[in-house]
């Protein structure tokens, strides 16, 4: 009865999936893959703005990765005033909906004329609080004995953390880029709330300006999109699962 269920969630969840893979190439007459010489290969207008898209959330899941680990390691390593209150507001800005900061944020970039560029979508996603509270989490199950030792070898605090706590918590920052990387890939409000020159939109956004006229290329540019997290997924699912919970092992 278990294999059963699972079996029906299965197809659920992998029927739209199957769909789009479906009406992407089959026609009436037969299958033809016209469209998808079309999208990779015929046109520019898809793939630069997936190499746009692409760069922009690589940007975006680097400099999280970066923030993420000098935050984290402060806070979990150092002891600092008002350290839990702190914490404490990160927390709550990690579950306030996304809506909520459109306003302020488009107002902050504003006054720093960065409104309309593609630096609006770049800033405010690094210093997003879900890489900070993680790397907490993360560097504070690390045993302090690691990093007291590493000081009486001579290392400074960036080099203890570069050369003893970066390694021991590699699985939780490969979590945190592609956790990042996934969130600026699907951002739909953000460009639409920053930006309004529409050459000037990531793809997840685009892509919904397909014309209804070319079905079969927005079929593929669905798969276009489906790329990049699935390749992430199948590669580093096992340093995801294991950088989420890697606080609890410990």
């Amino acid at each position: 009865m278990k294999k059963l269920f699972l079996g029906i969630l299965f197809l659920i969840c992998v029927f739209p999936f199957l769909v789009v893979l479906a009406n992407s190439a089959y026609e009436p007459g037969g299958w033809s893959f016209q469209a998808y010489y079309e999208v990779f290969l015929g046109t520019p207008r898809y793939l630069f703005r997936f190499w746009k898209s692409l760069g922009i959330c690589l940007l975006i899941a680097m400099g999280q990765v970066v923030i993420a680990a000098l935050a984290g390691y402060g806070f979990g390593k150092f002891q600092f005033p008002c350290k839990r209150l702190m914490l404490f507001f990160l927390m709550i800005l990690m579950v306030l909906p996304l809506q909520v900061t459109l306003v302020p944020g488009h107002v902050v970039l504003n006054k720093m004329v960065l409104l309309q560029t593609q630096w609006a979508l770049i800033l405010p996603s690094i210093f997003l609080p879900l890489g900070t509270v993680l790397m907490t989490q993360s560097f504070g199950a690390l045993s302090d004995e690691m990093f007291q030792a590493a000081v009486l070898d001579g290392c400074s605090t960036m080099q203890s953390l570069i050369l003893v706590g970066v390694p021991n918590v590699r699985g939780s920052l490969v979590c945190v880029g592609i956790l990042s990387f996934l969130d600026s890939w699907n951002m739909v409000e953000q460009p639409i709330a920053y930006l309004k020159d529409f050459e000037k939109y990531p793809l997840s956004v685009a892509l919904a300006y397909v014309s209804p006229q070319e079905p079969k290329q927005q079929f593929v540019s669905c798969i276009l999109v489906l790329l990049p997290p699935l390749i992430l997924f199948t590669f580093f699912n096992k340093d995801l699962v294991e950088g989420i919970t890697f606080g609890e092992e410990k």
